[in-house]
Parts: structure tokens; sequence; C-alpha cells
């Protein structure tokens, strides 16, 4: 009993994690060029059944499962027009980069804004610059500038991890990244996020089963326990 306890334990906790998972996409279902997660799941620790009489049997008992990694799915999402001259998506692949203090960051969203700082117009992103094609931060003139934003396609889209706020940030110091090519920026739209509102929701409600699951076990496996000691008793 003390292995089904555990093991439907380790169940509920990968269920929990899973949840956190799909949380963090549902709640990023209207922001522009989100990317949503995909966690992926492994098996714990097999054992050998031994039969009655202590010998080695085929059989093998788990357990439980955790989530293993949890990899980002850089899929294109849709784009859509909002008209607005500080709006952009990036047609095909590829990032826009946003300087700060400390280090470039990198996004698909693309609802920039114009902040005044130094008496100077930049084109920014949740407080950082945007940069263009030569990665410096981009000054407007006037609101009929050729804004010239950067699009930067990485070797290996999994040299990134996210830093939050619907950015990313090189996850080694050898990545390797270029100016794109064949893609570039549409001025007036954004690109929609990744997330499927239906999708999300099948798999909310097999977590729920799941762990309603595993929570029967786990009572279950305590009352025996519970039964076990008091006829020791």
């Amino acid at each position: 009993m003390i292995k089904a306890y555990y093991t439907a334990t380790n169940g509920a906790i990968s269920n929990q994690n899973y949840l956190d998972v799909i949380s963090n996409n549902m709640a990023n279902i209207q922001t522009e060029g989100f990317k949503k997660s995909k966690a992926e799941f492994s098996d714990l620790l097999y054992t050998n059944i031994r039969g009655a009489e202590g010998e080695n049997t085929d059989l093998k008992a788990g357990s439980g499962s955790k989530i293993n990694k949890v990899d980002v799915v850089f899929s294109q999402g849709a784009p859509y027009k909002t008209g607005a001259s500080t709006d952009f998506a990036i047609q095909g692949e590829g990032f826009f980069a946003v300087q700060y203090e400390d280090e470039n960051l990198y996004t698909r969203g693309g609802s920039f804004q114009v902040t005044n700082m130094d008496e100077e117009n930049y084109l920014t992103y949740q407080g950082g610059y945007v940069l263009n094609n030569e990665e410096e931060p981009i000054i407007l003139k006037n609101s009929d500038d050729n804004m010239n934003v950067g699009v930067f396609v990485f070797n290996n889209n999994s040299d990134l991890e996210r830093a939050g706020n619907n950015l990313f940030r090189k996850a080694n110091e050898d990545a390797e990244y270029s100016l794109a090519e064949s893609s570039k920026a549409m001025k007036g739209y954004l690109e929609a996020s990744t997330v499927e509102v239906s999708e999300e929701m099948v798999k909310l409600l097999q977590i729920q089963r799941s762990f309603q699951l595993n929570s029967n076990v786990i009572q279950t496996a305590d009352e025996i326990e519970q039964t076990i000691n008091s006829l020791r008793g």
C-alpha cells in the first residue's frame, strides 16, 4: 500500500505541474505573439516484481510519472489587422529584439509604444528599446518615419527560454542568430496567440479526472494502511 500511496502522490504532483502549464497558456489567449507551452512526461523508476518464493519475474511496477520538460511550440499565429502605426507582426520565422539594461531579449509580440526619453522619441516594448536591422534603438523623428524594425532568426529556437512578459532570452552563450532574409515585419498588424481554447479545455478535463483518480488511490491506500495497523494493534 505504501507503493500505491507514493505512486499516486507522484501522479497528483505531475497533474499540478501540468495544470500550471495549461493555466499559463489559457492566461495568454489574448496576448499578441504568445507561443503556447507543451509538457512532456516521462516514467519514473520501475522495479521488478518478485514471485511468491522470491524468484524474479518479467513483471515490473512503475512509480508514476513526472513532467520531464516543458517545450515552447514556436508555430506562427494568425496575423490580424489593427491599423496602428506602432503595431507589427512577423510574417515568417524570427523575433523582434528588445534592448534592456542588462541584455537583449526577443519577442513575437509587436504591440509597441512611442516613449519620450532624453528628448528623443523611442519605439519601445515593455520598457525596452525596440531594435532596428543594425541592432540599434529605433528613434522616431515624426509619425511617418520608416521604423525599420529588425527581425532576427535563430539557428535553433531551442536556444531560447522564457524570460516572462512574453519575452525570451538566450539560454546559452553559443546561441547563434542573424538578420532574417525571408521574414518581414508587417506594419499595422499583430500576431494572434497560438493557444487554442478548445484544446486546452480538453487537457484541463483530462487533468481533473486524473487528479481525482490519484486522490482516490491515495485515500484508499491510507484507509487500508490504517486498517492493517489497527489489526496489528
